[in-house]
């Protein structure tokens, strides 16, 4: 299963939310105006903006905490804000406006091939190998459950997964090696779709759950269960309904009802988003290039066995696997 992700976009990879807790950055009046005007947005001259010295890392990042709801949740871009923090965050990567121009009509077609690519997947195109195989394999999962409900929920499953693997989408949406304002651009639209998929799956499950109750594994099996748990683990912009689930499953380990692994990972999920240390270090990010750090931890001296309660293996194994994703960084 998988229990990460790259960072949602170029710009946002290192970005937090307790980083502006003291100082939030702030747009100035002539951009605030472009995040509520599509048209404005996408006409706007960013590389002249550059080329007055501002920060245009800065700004982009201020555009990423109007989303901003409060502390326990964040709401999507609207369309003018996407478009205005990817064309801050590209124009700061770019040499000059050629070059911004070039990226930007690289990324509307890898968009276009990417769009394509995923359609196919969902309508149960075969794959042969990782990392869109296991999609194809949660969309066969879908069409091969009886129980709607259940159905419903794989497929809302394999699409969370399908977008979270387009950050390893490679040759299947560029045709040339991106520049990285090209892979920029992408990655915002890549995060956005995440964000609205996202939603749509967490309202939808919190519903389900009210009504229904949590999938249990004798009742609906091993993936259906563990499906769930995933999405409630993407909830991140509803952190209360992450609260709900987490109390709901501390119940259903002891009966053998869900997966403790589970438990695990949704609750070192939730003590982060609260700004807690986390108990089983299943959460952290890029310290420097292929070095994967865990955020704070609540006894570091018993983590292997805490982690051991939960059948999740060492951490240093953990780490050691999640330092691919660190290749490209760059602090």
């Amino acid at each position: 299963m998988f229990r990460f992700a790259r960072a949602a976009a170029a710009g946002l990879a290192a970005l937090t939310l307790s980083a502006f807790q003291a100082v939030p950055p702030q747009l100035p009046p002539r951009l605030a105006a472009l995040a509520d005007d599509v048209a404005a947005a996408r006409a706007f001259d960013y590389m002249a903006l550059k080329a007055e010295g501002a920060d245009l890392k800065a700004l982009s990042d201020a555009v990423y905490m109007r989303a901003r709801v409060d502390s326990d949740s964040r709401r999507c871009f609207t369309e003018a804000e996407r478009l205005l923090q990817a064309e801050l965050a590209g124009a700061a990567l770019a040499a000059d406006a050629a070059g911004a121009a070039a990226d930007r009509s690289a990324a509307e077609a890898a968009w276009g091939r990417w769009e394509a690519f995923g359609d196919s997947i969902m309508a149960g195109a075969p794959v042969a190998g990782p990392p869109f195989s296991h999609v194809a394999e949660r969309v066969a999962l879908a069409e091969a459950a009886t129980d709607p409900r259940v159905r419903e929920l794989l497929r809302r499953a394999a699409r969370d997964q399908l977008i979270r693997r387009g950050w390893e989408s490679g040759d299947v949406v560029w045709e040339t090696p991106p520049t990285p304002g090209a892979r920029s651009r992408f990655e915002s639209r890549l995060a956005a779709r995440m964000c609205e998929t996202d939603g749509e799956n967490t309202a939808w499950l919190k519903a389900d759950v009210a009504a229904n109750g949590w999938f249990q594994i004798s009742a609906h099996g091993e993936d259906a269960s563990r499906a769930a748990w995933l999405m409630v683990q993407h909830a991140d912009r509803d952190r209360a309904f992450q609260r709900h689930v987490l109390s709901l499953l501390e119940p259903l380990v002891e009966a053998g009802e869900t997966d403790p692994s589970n438990y695990a990972y949704l609750y070192d999920r939730v003590a982060v988003g609260a700004n807690r240390p986390q108990r089983y270090g299943t959460q952290g990010q890029c310290g420097a290039r292929n070095v994967w750090e865990p955020f704070a931890l609540e006894a570091p001296e018993r983590v292997d066995e805490l982690r051991d309660d939960v059948d999740i293996g060492p951490l240093a194994d953990y780490a050691a696997h999640m330092n691919r994703f660190c290749a490209d960084f760059a602090s």
